[in-house]
């Protein structure tokens, strides 16, 4: 088996959203490929694996430490980078069988009109759902546990949980500035998360520029053993459904870049393009570079 070291939603090592990708892992059972996660447990581990029918072009495989997971957006990322990279696959689209089913990921060779990195791997998702806003007494107690003064909530964005695969409660906050003093109570986060049934926190600032919105961002996940999460593309996707609802951005080809990861040390860049047909948004395309960080392989065990 092929090891690769990746990091995601990046042009630089060590920053990013780290993944595990591991190529010719066809024929090894569950237990092994557990295993293995395990060893690689400081990332969520990709095996890339042949596809077993005619509707689509290879399959991926997500583990972490404790369990399979069915679809890892930074992990997709990474896969697909070495692909590229080992011409294991050409740009355009390419199919992709996971646990969340079939989804096309792309490799674009030439800016997708974000300023983007070149080659950018973009993956698109289905609409996440959103609750009603959350009451302004319950973000107040989120916003104390993470540390966030009252007044540096969004004054007129609210609060609201977002479901795609996991969930997440999105906290808008009034200025990135207020992103950088976030000392979270994990325990507390957790207590809460038990009360509304989310698994982590999503704060966010919102900022237009000259041309176009942009967002930071920051994630909390202590109830998945994830203190902080660097760069999480499906949180994005979550958050331009939520933008879009709140009518800050709007209609086909609508973009935004999301920042996140720079308060751990691991900066990183989602590209999110919106999927909107007749005023109604039916998708999320989820985009961003990866650089492979090391190479190695898994010897045959020696007795």
């Amino acid at each position: 088996m092929r090891i690769f070291q990746v990091d995601a939603f990046t042009t630089s090592r060590f920053s990013g959203n780290p993944a595990t990708v591991i190529l010719d892992a066809d024929g090894s059972g569950d237990a092994t490929l557990a295993a293995i996660a395990r060893e690689y447990a400081h990332a969520e581990t990709a095996f890339v694996l042949a596809a077993n029918a005619a509707d689509h072009d290879l399959r991926v495989r997500f583990f972490n430490a404790r369990k399979e997971a069915p679809f890892v957006g930074h992990a997709t990322v990474a896969a697909h980078a070495v692909l590229l990279a080992l011409g294991r696959r050409r740009f355009g689209l390419c199919r992709q069988q996971s646990g969340t089913g079939i989804i096309e990921v792309g490799a674009i060779e030439q800016d997708a009109g974000l300023s983007a990195p070149t080659p950018l791997i973009e993956f698109r998702q289905t609409v996440p759902e959103l609750d009603e806003p959350l009451p302004l007494k319950t973000t107040l107690r989120v916003a104390e546990a993470l540390r966030l003064a009252g007044a540096a909530l969004h004054a007129e964005l609210p609060a609201r949980v977002a479901r795609k695969g996991g969930t997440r409660l999105l906290v808008p906050a009034a200025s990135a500035r207020a992103l950088d003093g976030l000392a979270p109570n994990h325990e507390t986060l957790q207590e809460i998360g038990r009360e509304l049934g989310v698994e982590g926190f999503f704060v966010f600032a919102a900022e237009r520029g000259a041309a176009a919105i942009g967002t930071q961002s920051r994630m909390f996940c202590p109830a998945l053993g994830i203190p902080e999460d660097p760069v999480s593309g499906n949180a994005h996707a979550m958050l331009a459904a939520y933008l879009f609802e709140q009518k800050l951005i709007d209609g086909d080809g609508a973009a935004f870049v999301g920042r996140q990861g720079s308060q751990v040390g691991r900066p990183g860049q989602v590209y999110v393009r919106l999927d909107v047909d007749r005023g109604r948004l039916c998708g999320v395309w989820i985009g961003g570079a990866a650089t492979i960080v090391s190479e190695g392989r898994l010897v045959e065990d020696i007795r």
